[in-house]
């Protein structure tokens, strides 16, 4: 027996010096990963929203207290007969499945690095400073919300990418993601579940009032102004139930503060799910259920590994073939304090179905922004001269032409075109014009200009061309480019995101 007993004491003296020695190695690996954390905020100055951190138990017990849901318990108790402990019950799920639980090794070391290794070798992920610099115009102390375009299902990484540096967004998102590992994952990245075509009034009830407590307390937000994805290439109508929800803060006495609303237009050369997207768009039936939404989730994902390990096999070989360019564009900061202001009457006093009509206006004219601040990228502008050419055999010249007109358009009407690793070398030699202009005569100036702007256009409809071929969308034959009429409809989904643009 004093043989078994020592051999217990060793393992268990053993099995407490392993979980000693894990618990501090994990705690130096953790400890050092949360300082380089700190140390790429303080360095980028990144503004975080102190609110993310609160514990879910405070934030269930500040709505569980509100009057409004309080009194929705009772109203709902009593119309279905229902004991209000269960209601409650109810609600206390509601509030579990909604709220996230951010953790900034989530967002800034796993997030950051998945969106920095998946986007940059599926994409040329083409980032405008100069564009960015509008979020500056933000005063310091805003609620801010971010409006966006839906393109695809990575918009959530892309943005989010694109914005690590100077904010973490909290998005909405649909039941589709509400399945494991989705689930735990983006509820630490701060993403808040909504049920889209739940009609209950309680639980809208509830998910009012979480949005509007984060919008209280400054949460960064994103939202997707047309609820769901583009089928055809074009915007789609606004939807404005969060949008509403947030707007309805200013009602609160206690909130000082400017809500601020960035457009946010979004892009792709290359969208990975467009063939599903096209196909729903062709037959009338779009598909939008949790089944539906995961089959397309799915697919992407199904999709993306392959993609990385043929382009990390390209990459070892130096033969990386990357979808084009993704890119997003910011319009300028829109004020709701300036909206409210030019309003005849009181938004929040109107009748409900007045008051979102006023709502509903708002969305249209940030969705028109949208549209307009959409990235102009090479295969989307390729694709329109061919649209608007209609000739399924042209040269490289004529298409050349076309693609000109359409970026001397874009940038008449402010459009930002997304020049990538292809324009380096025009790129330079417009920057030595600019910097030599006061040395130089005007003739000589324009004359430069416009025989760059030709080879900038040119270097468009390779770059455009590049991906279209490959996709074997144009063929080239014989010195010509030639369509293939099967896949037309490629073409106008490309052309179209640059609808509101030019029209």
């Amino acid at each position: 027996m004093n043989g078994i007993g020592n051999y217990l004491l060793i393992a268990l003296g053993a099995l407490v010096a392993y979980e000693a020695l894990r618990a501090v190695v994990l705690g130096a690996v953790r400890n050092r990963l949360y300082r380089s954390v700190r140390d790429y905020l303080d360095d980028n100055r990144v503004r975080l929203d102190k609110y993310k951190f609160m514990q879910k138990v405070i934030i269930k017990h500040e709505l569980m207290n509100d009057t409004d849901v309080h009194q929705g318990i009772i109203d709902h108790a009593r119309e279905n007969g229902i004991k209000i402990r269960d209601v409650q019950d109810q609600v206390e799920g509601y509030i579990e499945e909604i709220v996230p639980f951010f953790n900034l090794l989530s967002y800034y070391k796993l997030g950051y690095w998945v969106a920095n290794s998946f986007l940059n070798l599926i994409y040329e992920v083409v980032i405008d400073r100069e564009n960015a610099e509008k979020l500056k115009k933000i005063p310091p102390e805003s609620v801010v919300v971010f409006v966006m375009n839906h393109r695809s299902n990575i918009d959530y990484i892309l943005v989010a990418y694109m914005l690590a540096r100077q904010i973490s967004l909290s998005y909405a998102v649909g039941e589709w993601a509400r399945v494991w590992p989705l689930e735990y994952i983006f509820k630490s990245f701060g993403a808040y579940f909504i049920r889209r075509r739940y009609r209950e009034r309680l639980y809208h009830l509830v998910l009012e009032k979480y949005v509007q407590l984060i919008s209280l307390q400054g949460v960064t937000q994103g939202i997707f102004l047309e609820g769901g994805l583009s089928r055809d290439g074009r915007l789609r109508a606004a939807k404005i139930g969060i949008l509403d929800y947030i707007i309805g803060i200013k009602k609160n006495k206690d909130f000082d503060r400017e809500l601020v609303f960035i457009p946010a237009a979004i892009n792709y050369d290359w969208v990975l799910e467009d063939r599903t997207l096209i196909q729903e768009w062709k037959k009338g039936k779009e598909k939008s259920g949790i089944r539906d939404h995961m089959a397309t989730l799915f697919r992407v994902v199904g999709k993306g590994p392959l993609l990385l390990f043929f382009n990390l096999a390209r990459y070892a070989s130096g033969r990386l073939k990357q979808h084009g360019c993704a890119s997003v564009s910011f319009g300028d900061p829109v004020f709701l304090s300036e909206f409210l202001a030019k309003e005849k009457k009181n938004l929040f006093t109107l009748p409900r179905e007045a008051r979102l009509a006023r709502v509903q206006e708002f969305a249209d004219t940030l969705l028109h922004r949208i549209g307009k601040a959409v990235p102009v990228t090479p295969v989307c502008i390729t694709a329109r001269a061919l649209v608007l050419l209609a000739k399924q055999r042209l040269t490289k010249t004529e298409l050349t032409m076309k693609v000109a007109e359409l970026r001397r358009a874009c940038r008449t009407k402010g459009g930002r075109l997304v020049h990538g690793r292809a324009f380096e070398s025009s790129q330079k030699i417009i920057n030595g014009i600019e910097r030599e202009k006061k040395n130089r005569t005007r003739e000589l100036v324009d004359f430069e200009e416009d025989l760059l702007e030709f080879e900038q256009s040119l270097e468009t409809v390779e770059a455009g061309l590049d991906v279209l071929v490959r996709r074997k969308i144009v063929a080239v034959r014989q010195g010509r480019l030639v369509v293939n009429t099967e896949k037309t409809t490629l073409l106008e989904y490309y052309s179209n995101s640059l609808d509101r643009l030019l029209g």
